[in-house]
């Protein structure tokens, strides 16, 4: 099968989200086609010629739809080495997703998409580095050792960080660090805040954020908590600012409805630890006499 330019476009969206399902691929690559039968074909094709992974069960979405998950393979990344002239596709991961954790992980690509939109949209502001969950480190033969986000403090009592992603936005030479937490609201508030808040202190104190992106221009960093509903926000909120002891000034929530591309950087969506409401980036920032948002913001980058 000789790869066409719009397998090309599937096979990159893939591998840059690492899971997607049929309709977010529909919806990122070809958004002008009102027909999704197109999409379904090429998908079709593209995993009869072992250039995808198709997860063996169907994944309801919130859409009310159903439906499996793709993900890369060996073969698709080595065209994409190719296509672009770049090895470092070969180092993606190629493992197909665990079942348990594909809604999990579909959030985070969905939310990954959303930051590369709102980023799209204002060329001043540049997403500069994104790192999954999975994305793994490597022994000196080359072989996956471990994964870059996660740093484990001490083994008894056990204390350690894990972000499900994490990023770097540069805005007028201003570079910060922004972890990601994606809450389903399957687990209790309480225990979310009692699990994740010493993990993230510990890294603020250690100053971990610098070894993932060494080229940060903050001593600190922000967690942009992203949850169902509003109100499931809002007690996560209250929780995590109980927990006087570990960083709760660190901690940003939105709910996921507001989570938006027209919203995610200079929306009033994310809720401090205090309760302050106010947009990620301060607007000021990209100096557009056109732009007259508000000059507050939680971040000064």
């Amino acid at each position: 099968m000789k790869l066409t330019e719009n397998d090309l476009r599937v096979l990159t969206a893939i591998a840059r989200y690492h899971v997607l399902s049929a309709s977010m691929i529909h919806r990122m690559v070809f958004p002008h086609r009102a027909d999704r039968r197109h999409t379904r074909r090429r998908l079709q094709q593209l995993l009869h010629d072992k250039y995808l992974h198709r997860s063996s069960v169907s994944i309801a979405f919130s859409s009310g739809n159903f439906g499996p998950v793709y993900s890369v393979t060996d073969r698709s990344c080595d065209a994409l080495a190719v296509y672009y002239n770049d090895d470092a596709w070969l180092a993606l991961n190629t493992k197909p997703p665990r079942t348990d954790r594909l809604h999990h992980w579909l959030d985070i690509a969905w939310t990954h998409w959303i930051v590369d939109q709102a980023t799209e949209a204002y060329p001043a502001v540049k997403l500069d580095t994104w790192i999954n969950e999975w994305q793994s480190t490597c022994d000196v033969d080359g072989n996956p050792s471990g994964f870059v986000l996660h740093s484990q403090f001490r083994e008894q009592p056990p204390l350690s960080c894990s972000p499900d992603a994490a990023f770097l936005l540069e805005i007028a030479g201003h570079r910060r660090v922004l972890y990601v937490e994606i809450d389903r609201g399957t687990t209790g508030v309480k225990r979310v805040a009692a699990s994740k808040t010493p993990g993230y202190a510990e890294l603020a104190a250690r100053r971990v954020h610098r070894r993932h992106f060494p080229s940060t221009t903050f001593d600190d960093f922000s967690v942009l908590l992203i949850t169902v509903s509003a109100n499931h926000r809002d007690r996560l909120r209250c929780e995590v600012a109980k927990k006087s002891e570990h960083r709760p000034d660190l901690w940003l929530f939105a709910s996921r409805d507001d989570f938006t591309p027209e919203a995610a950087l200079f929306g009033d969506i994310f809720h401090d630890h205090t309760g302050e409401i106010g947009p990620l980036l301060n607007r000021s920032l990209i100096r557009d006499p056109e732009d007259k948002g508000t000059e507050g913001s939680h971040d000064a980058a």
